[in-house]
Order: structure tokens, then sequence, then C-alpha cells
């Protein structure tokens, strides 16, 4: 018969989270609102960013990542779940309904014995169902414009035996765009690339916006270089796994958040970590925020729900065989719903699928600048998108990568766009979307 201790240490043994067995801190770091092209990596001449060009240098980047739906807390919270938006009920910005907690990424990681904390922007109710440390995250407005102490003190009683996981969210560079006045006086507005697509009478308007928002990019910058210093310090960096994205985009001369646009729908996503990722490698596969929730789970050693749409991008990191999507899908939504309730067949604006050359939308209420309370459409320095209910684009992003010229009426795309159409409404249907009330083809 064994000891008694001895029992008692074999029991605690079992029951005690895995060993941390060379799992890795983990870090998302969220840009709030920006351009997928506002990056030095991405060749913009004015991007003063360097620490996240770092990130991509010393990473693997992903060039065409997508979420699902262009605005803050929808792509949010299919990163925290890695569900579409209409199988969540998170949608929108604004409303009552929130992730399942089961399926919450910090949940999953804190049961495998991650500790787990947050600042900035969180909207999914009380953190503490959603597996992490905080009583509330709801500094957003503060985080990172004002400094990073109270994380700095989380980090600084950490033991450096337990790995934890960070969601790191400022509203930044996210509106308001005001930025200290020595990354303004870093940027000549003279020299500041104007697009062709921008307007005669808007190139002024153009550059006045784009100056403020290279700023807040490079204030953005600075404050993940105040974190990884922290990180440094502590000597925390080396086992720290990070994720870069944009949660949406952010565009001047071009319509973005709150569209199916590119501009609105495309981020960068960066892991870094020199210890075990070879760095170096950009990928021009198709993946979503889903998928970046599937791999967080799968580096952190966790298990996905069955309900998780995402796969792990891990193979592909790391060089291993990995077959890419054909395709991605999403949908766009209204601002909030009418009713507080959520209800994403009645919210659903349009419906979006991309494949590597085209991207089709389908709408299927109207879009309009005089009902824009309602949308909440960023067109800045630009034509608002009018649409129609019924309206359908088709782009070729090889030949027309800003989405200018819409060939839904070219009888020579016809197949494809009919193809496209198809897929998506499939998609919705297979995914658990509602029945839809679709116009006429």
């Amino acid at each position: 018969m064994l000891p008694l201790a001895l029992v008692c240490a074999l029991f605690a043994l079992a029951c005690s989270p895995p060993a941390r067995s060379g799992r890795p801190n983990i870090v998302i770091l969220v840009s709030d609102d920006q351009d997928f092209e506002h990056f030095g990596f991405a060749g913009h001449p004015l991007v003063n960013a360097p620490t996240i060009d770092t990130l991509a240098a010393e990473g693997v980047r992903f060039d065409f990542c997508f979420v699902p739906m262009s605005r803050c807390r929808p792509a949010q919270a299919a990163l925290l779940s890695g569900q579409w938006p209409h199988q969540s009920g998170v949608y929108y910005n604004v409303g009552a309904t929130h992730i399942d907690p089961d399926a919450s990424l910090a949940n999953r990681l804190s049961a495998v014995g991650y500790r787990c904390f947050g600042e900035g922007k969180f909207w999914e109710f009380d953190p503490r169902l959603m597996g992490f440390e905080n009583y509330t995250i709801r500094n957003y407005e503060t985080f990172g414009r004002l400094g990073q102490a109270h994380l700095f003190e989380w980090l600084e009683s950490l033991d450096p035996a337990t790995p934890f996981f960070l969601w790191w969210a400022p509203e930044l560079p996210h509106v308001p765009h005001d930025p200290p006045e020595r990354f303004l006086d870093a940027i000549d507005p003279a020299a500041i690339p104007i697009p062709g697509y921008v307007a005669p009478d808007r190139v002024e308007e153009y550059r006045t916006l784009e100056r403020k928002s290279l700023a807040m990019v490079s204030w953005l910058d600075e404050t993940i270089a105040e974190l990884r210093a922290e990180l440094e310090s502590l000597g925390l960096l080396d086992d720290t796994l990070f994720l870069f994205l944009v949660d949406n985009g952010w565009a001047n001369g071009l319509p973005s958040k709150g569209t199916a646009f590119d501009k609105g729908l495309r981020t960068p996503a960066i892991f870094t970590w020199p210890e075990e990722i070879p760095g170096g490698s950009v990928h021009d596969e198709l993946i979503s925020a889903v998928d970046l929730y599937a791999t967080l789970l799968d580096y952190g050693g966790a298990t996905p729900l069955p309900s998780c749409m995402g796969r792990s991008l891990r193979p592909l990191i790391e060089g291993r065989p990995f077959t890419p999507r054909e395709a991605l899908f999403g949908g766009i939504y209204l601002q909030r719903p009418p009713d507080g309730w959520a209800d994403p067949t009645r919210d659903l604006v349009a419906l979006w699928a991309r494949t590597k050359r085209y991207k089709y939308i389908l709408y299927l209420q109207d879009v309009h600048e005089a009902e824009d309370a309602r949308l909440h459409i960023q067109a800045n320095a630009c034509d608002y998108p009018e649409r129609d209910r019924g309206d359908e684009d088709l782009f070729d992003l090889e030949a027309d990568p800003e989405e200018l010229n819409n060939l839904a009426g070219d009888p020579q795309l016809a197949a494809k766009k009919a193809e496209l159409r198809q897929r998506v409404l499939e998609w919705w249907r297979e995914t658990g979307g509602g029945d839809l009330s679709v116009p006429a083809d």
C-alpha cells in the first residue's frame, strides 16, 4: 500500500495543469482601425513604425488575412471565439449578446495553465467569465495613450514558470486622431503620396487626414515598443509568441470600416517568436481571424470546441503540408440591432466572397448615406458607397486592387459572378445562417 503522502502527491500531480514544456507566453497585439497599407514592411514611404517592422522581419507574415466583419467588436469576437459573427451573435458594436464563455480564447488557455489578462478594448461582458483575471477591461480610452502602468504591475507579479496570455488592445490608431506633436512633425505633408483615385478637390482633405493617420501609427508603434521593453526587462520576451493584427481597416480616399471592401476587411497577421519560429517568410494564402484563434490554441496546447470555424496555421508557419482556403466569406451588418437584441439574419446588409482574384458582394439592404446612422460606414475624403438592395459588386483584384471598377454587369464574367453568389449563399446556410430574403438574380 502506498504511503498517504505519496498518494496525495500523485493526486496533486495528476490534477495540476500541464507543465509549460516549451509552450510560449502569448500576446495578441490588436491595432484598432488601421489601413493595411500603412506599414513600412508594406512599402509605405512615410510610415515610421520600427517595432512593427521588427516583428514582421523576425516573424512569419500573412499579407491576406481578413476579418469576417469590418467593425471592431465583431472582428475581435471572431478572434476570441473562433466563430463567424452570425454564429456567435456578435455582429455589431453595440448590443447585449456576448460570445460563448466556453469558447473564449482566455478560458481555453486558462484551462491548460495560462494566466490571462487584458487591457484596452474588450466588449465581452465580465472578463472573469471569459477567463481573464481582470475585474474589468474597459480602459481603452486611456490605455496606451496614458501609459501601461497597470499592465506592467501585473507582468511584474508573474512567475516566469507559468505561461501567460495577454490581450493588448489600446484604442490606437483609432480616433480621436490626436497624436503627440513629435509624430506629426516627423511627417512632411508635401511628401504624402496622393493616389490617383483621390478627387482633385479632396486632395488637401486627404493629405490632412492621412498625415494624422500616419502619425497615429507611430504612436501605436511606440506603445508596442514600451511593452516589449518591459517584457525584456523581466526576462519574458524570448518566451513570448506575438500575434499582431488590425481589427478592421480605416482608410482615407476609399470607403473602409463598415464595408465589404478590402480597405475595411483586410489586415496583415504577423506571428513572431524568434526562439522557435524562423522569421522572414511572407505568405499570400487567404486566412481569417478565426484561423488565428485556432493557431494560438494550438501553440498553447489547448483544444478548440467543435464550434470553432478556424484552422490552425501552425503547419504552414512551420513549413509543413497545409491546404489553403480557396475562398473566404463574410457578412456586413447594421451598426447595432434596432431593438437591442441580436438577429443577424434581420440585420445582414450584405454578403461577401473573396478569392485570390475576385471579390463578390451581394447587397441585401439599401446602403445610402442619408441612412448612415444605422450603418456607420467610414468614407473619408471619398464618395459614399451608395448601393440599393439587390445590387452586386464584382471586382477583378489583380487588375483593380482598389475595387474601383465594378464588373458585375460584364457578360464575360457572368459565370464567375453566379459561382461566387452561389458559394456565399451556401456558406451562409451551411454555417447556420437564417432564411434570407434574397433579391432575384
